[in-house]
């Protein structure tokens, strides 16, 4: 009988010690997560104010926290941004609809995102913006310098020109869309994908469906990710830097053109750079760059002419060495014509 009780006793003890570290852990978690939580409230009332004081309102209205207890997430009811115009007409107005998100509490540097459509953009100089999806979910991850990668992909997403009385012009709408940044040491990596698109524009060319992608490497970039991007443009962003093309890709089902390559962008913005490109059907990609980028037309002829002379056949596509200089762009010997500047 006394060994019995003994191990009664024990065993009674063991409980005990079991449910008063499990009481601990769960009183620690809790702690953990709610001050989490305050630190979250906090820094995100400070990014609102800081942006107040750069002249940029930012709105939440109805902003939470949530996730208790294993996650931490943030939800907003909506989402604005209005950032004042300057001498050059940057001026922009961008409203949304809810926003939630959401990271887990052992990995608080991975935060995920959905936002609900539509996204209404006006930004002076342009036309207003009228975006929908049926889903859009972003995630980014975070270490000591800042954001280390980004994602976005949205499904069938929807491009439309906002009308007077609530009214929509589509111009463009896609299965899915895809866009990923990542910082590689000082560099960017970037990769952007359409599946499946259509341009619905009705001044627009007749294109048929399609899918394009891009690839590309951008050098001492990275800091883009933390905001730290020079200029209001692309072509000022760009101007002064080099880079990596690995693919820049049309694909029309039975015709596509892919074009890979290292570049550089002047100071100007004119390009310089050694290319090599892949087409299938070289005639009907330039008769479509010709509809869809009038002032392209004259190099996309010159260089689906071109292909023929000085190409050579690989897997059913015709592979041409290309030279960009100055803006300039020639096959060989055979000038093509000139490429514009990004702006």
């Amino acid at each position: 009988m006394a060994a019995s009780s003994d191990k009664t006793s024990r065993a009674r003890q063991a409980y005990v010690w079991v449910g008063v570290v499990a009481l601990l852990l769960a009183g620690g978690l809790s702690g953990a997560w709610y001050y989490l939580a305050g630190q979250l409230e906090a820094q995100v009332t400070q990014v609102i104010a800081d942006a107040r004081v750069q002249g940029t309102e930012i709105g939440c209205p109805g902003r939470t926290v949530f996730g208790y207890p294993f996650r931490l997430g943030l939800r907003c009811d909506a989402v604005t941004i209005e950032a004042p115009g300057d001498a050059r007409g940057q001026g922009l107005r961008a409203t949304a609809g809810a926003l939630r998100t959401a990271a887990q509490i052992y990995r608080p540097n991975r935060v995920v995102a959905e936002l609900d459509s539509p996204l209404i953009v006006d930004a002076q100089q342009t036309p207003p913006l009228d975006i929908r999806w049926q889903l859009a979910q972003a995630s980014a991850s975070f270490w000591s310098d800042g954001m280390d990668q980004v994602a976005l992909v949205a499904d069938r997403p929807v491009v439309a020109l906002a009308q007077p009385a609530a009214g929509r012009l589509p111009l463009f709408e896609a299965d899915r869309f895809e866009a990923h940044a990542r910082r590689r040491a000082d560099d960017l990596d970037i990769a952007v994908s359409s599946a499946v698109g259509r341009v619905l524009a009705p001044d627009a060319p007749a294109l048929p469906v399609f899918d394009a992608s891009a690839d590309l490497t951008i050098t001492g970039a990275a800091d883009w990710l933390a905001g730290h991007m020079d200029g209001h443009t692309l072509g000022e962003a760009l101007a002064g830097r080099a880079g990596t093309l690995r693919s820049l890709k049309l694909d029309l089902g039975d015709a596509s053109a892919e074009l890979s390559g290292d570049f550089m962008v002047a100071a100007d913005g004119i390009l310089s750079g050694d290319f090599e490109l892949a087409v299938a059907d070289p005639q009907r990609i330039a008769a479509l760059v010709a509809e869809a980028a009038p002032q392209l037309r004259s190099v996309a002829q010159s260089l689906a002419s071109a292909i023929g002379f000085v190409g050579r056949q690989d897997n059913g596509r015709n592979v041409v060495a290309l030279s960009l200089r100055d803006g300039n762009l020639s096959a060989g010997v055979i000038p093509l014509g000139q490429v514009p500047a990004i702006r």
